[in-house]
């Protein structure tokens, strides 16, 4: 006969034993049950996007499309070319009947971009890459001009992770001070023409925000744009730039310039946002192993005397007139 004592030790083993199968198979429900749901996190002065509850799964390739900004007669076969399989709006700001186009051609390439922001707003890829229409431009980033490598080497995964990013690393023209808003140059070249009437403009479309001392920004309006990006702001605020762009008086090469030097702030970047030149080519465009100084990487880019490529460029031109012989950066 078991006494008593032994029975005493076997009831408190089986009260034991049920307390850890209870424990192991029940109170982690109660727990999750009780525990509040953790909201997602979003950086300062983000919203919700539509995709947030599809985020936890498996990311293929981004999506990306192409926004160009061109006039009639400008040649954009290269963009066929070598980026066939890239989606590409191409507006003609001077044509009305063209597939794409613009309310009015006022404001440079400020137009087209913003009209492709309001009509797409809803319909938007993963990455908006906005460019000029021409492959030869004397801002692209490349020894030679050339916009395929520029395009062929941004890394989309950053812009998804940066929000922004400009087609421009090197600080040559807009960086580290392009315009000092509250004190104005009186004279009369387009870039104080812009000084002069950026801080009004920003007044204008930002009530409340106080206009920034100094601003800098790579020159040139070239630049890529995650749709989270453009999402964080609404619709409402690109369509009144495009009204502010459409009504005003100044001339087509000041409000076009006051653009230029205003995206990135749209996009949530800083008034100055002027990045190591060595880290942004880096993160950019994938070129890690550079020779650099904080404003410029050698054999990267070199300052024309001329704004006009000439024609027939690469094979005409290079040695002449102070643009860069061929091969200059091998």
């Amino acid at each position: 006969m078991i006494s008593r004592r032994y029975q005493r030790i076997i009831l408190i083993c089986l009260a034991f034993w049920a307390f850890l199968y209870f424990l192991y198979h029940f109170s982690g429900r109660f727990i999750s049950d009780a525990r509040p749901a953790q909201p997602t996190y979003r950086p300062e002065g983000g919203k919700p996007s539509s995709n947030d509850k599809n985020r936890t799964k498996e990311k293929g390739p981004e999506e990306k499309e192409l926004v160009i900004a061109s006039m009639s007669g400008d040649d954009t076969s290269w963009l066929d070319e070598f980026f066939a399989d890239w989606k590409k709006n191409i507006y003609i700001v001077n044509n009305q009947s063209a597939p794409l186009t613009v309310l009015k051609n006022k404001g440079r390439e400020a137009m087209p971009f913003l009209t492709y922001i309001i009509d797409r707003y809803d319909s938007l890829p993963d990455v908006s890459i906005f460019i000029h229409s021409l492959r030869y431009q004397w801002h692209n980033e490349d020894p030679m001009y050339d916009g395929v490598p520029v395009l062929k080497r941004l890394r989309l995964s950053h812009v998804q992770k940066r929000g922004y990013v400009a087609l421009r690393c090197s600080w040559t023209m807009g960086c580290p001070a392009e315009l000092h808003p509250l004190n104005p140059s009186s004279k009369s070249d387009d870039r104080s023409q812009n000084e002069a009437a950026w801080a009004g403009v920003f007044q204008h479309l930002f009530p409340g925000e106080p206009v920034p001392d100094t601003v800098g920004a790579h020159c040139s309006s070239q630049f890529a744009v995650s749709r989270e990006q453009i999402h964080d702001k609404p619709k409402i605020q690109y369509e009144k730039i495009r009204k502010w762009l459409l009504e005003t008086e100044l001339e087509d090469q000041i409000s076009g310039r006051v653009i230029e030097y205003m995206w990135h702030i749209i996009f949530g970047m800083p008034a100055v946002d002027c990045q190591d030149t060595g880290i942004c080519f880096c993160e950019t465009f994938g070129l890690c192993n550079l020779t650099c100084t904080e404003d410029a990487c050698e054999k990267r880019y070199i300052l024309p005397h001329y704004a006009t490529i000439p024609q027939g460029w690469p094979e005409v031109g290079p040695g002449e007139n102070g643009w860069p012989e061929r091969g200059w950066a091998d």
